[in-house]
């Protein structure tokens, strides 16, 4: 990237939220499954609850495509850095901040595949997505608007600097994609740290068409998708805010 090796470790992460969605269709009843995840070791003493999706009768959640992937029922570990939110055809894994590093991450989520695996008879898997969403902040990052990014955003050669939102969808390999979504603050719902200018969500998933039951094939595009991740996060940060933040 540019010839700057991305660092491993930052001063200062910008991490929010990290987590992965994985899509698919299977022939357990769902009740079944359900129950299978909720016995599962690592997300024993996790709070479990239904989603208001629950309420929601099936024929109408399988007809309406924005309702069939939404989940059902939530596992939420008490102190709240860690959920498990599953669906019928979804389960998501979501790590929220301080983030733990991709170590320890990618160990979670590893036991989080294995759960869904083990769980579900005949699964196939639709749709894998790896997603982080990042707060930048002038205090933290140096970065005080969209100004400070590596990105010009041009409307009849004027750039603009102001309130912003961005959304693009790059092509990383056949069967993967990357959608970036760049917003200054007005456009972002929820809970952001004090302080915070830019939001950057970075979106790595596979396209269309794609599909596998194979668990390795999973794994070893998780670990792809994060190298992806990271590449894409830091092509939009300047030489110098990245030697600013690097710590390794």
């Amino acid at each position: 990237m540019r010839g700057i090796p991305i660092p491993r470790k930052l001063k200062h992460d910008a991490i929010v939220e990290a987590l992965c969605e994985i899509r698919f269709d299977m022939a357990s009843i769902p009740e079944v499954f359900f129950g299978r995840l909720a016995d599962y070791r690592p997300w024993q003493g996790f709070r479990q609850q239904r989603t208001p999706v629950y309420s929601i009768p099936d024929l109408m959640r399988q007809a309406d495509p924005n309702l069939r992937y939404q989940p059902l029922f939530e596992f939420v570990e008490p102190n709240g850095s860690r959920a498990v939110r599953i669906g019928q055809q979804v389960l998501s894994y979501h790590r929220m901040a301080p983030y733990v590093g991709w170590s320890r991450f990618r160990s979670e989520l590893g036991e989080s595949i294995d759960a869904l695996f083990t769980r579900a008879d005949g699964l196939v898997i639709r749709r894998l997505g790896l997603r982080y969403i990042n707060a930048l902040r002038k205090d933290l990052h140096s970065i005080g608007s969209i100004a400070d990014l590596d990105l010009d955003v041009i409307i009849a050669g004027e750039r603009l600097t102001g309130h912003v939102n961005v959304n693009f969808t790059i092509p990383l390999a056949d069967d993967t994609q990357c959608t970036m979504r760049v917003s200054t603050i007005e456009f972002v719902q929820g809970t952001l740290p004090p302080s915070t200018s830019v939001v950057v969500d970075v979106d790595v998933s596979t396209k269309d068409g794609f599909q596998t039951d194979n668990i390795d094939t999973v794994k070893t595009w998780i670990e792809a998708a994060h190298t992806w991740e990271k590449e894409m996060f830091f092509r939009l940060l300047t030489e110098q805010t990245i030697e600013g933040l690097r710590e390794d």
